[in-house]
């Protein structure tokens, strides 16, 4: 088992197609055919609560989104990035990153969970070569 993809050892969750680790968080790619380059941000260390990180964490972690963020669009060219932090069903905290406003996206204007289309998972070879875009990606801007 990879290191990026061992589970939280407080409440199991993992990164199911992990990219790459970052300063404070793992990147992952996230099988959402309506969203192709949705990612999730995972905190490297079990905490529930966003403000309840000391503060040199929580500035690392934003710093990732940024970083995350700027590698999506890049490989999408969407014009437009949500952020999605609930953590009310998994209780790890997390971050989803949707690129909206590209070609595909049926309403960018409204939250993906107000989409009538429902979530589909992404052909596995389709997966993998996004998740090897946003690496190369990665590693062109360290």
């Amino acid at each position: 088992m990879s290191d990026l993809t061992r589970p939280c050892g407080t409440c199991g969750f993992a990164v199911e197609t992990p990219v790459a680790r970052l300063s404070a968080a793992t990147l992952g790619v996230f099988s959402d055919a309506r969203f192709p380059g949705r990612c999730v941000l995972v905190l490297d260390h079990h905490a529930e609560h966003f403000e309840s990180l000391a503060p040199d964490v929580a500035s690392r972690f934003m710093a990732d989104a940024q970083r995350a963020a700027r590698l999506i669009r890049s490989v999408t060219g969407a014009p437009r990035i949500n952020y999605v932090m609930l953590c009310n069903q998994v209780p790890h905290l997390h971050l989803h990153l949707f690129p909206r406003g590209g070609p595909g996206d049926s309403n960018p204007r409204v939250s993906p969970w107000e989409l009538a289309e429902l979530e589909t998972p992404m052909a596995a070879d389709e997966l993998e070569a996004l998740r090897e875009q946003l690496d190369a990606a990665l590693a062109e801007h360290p």
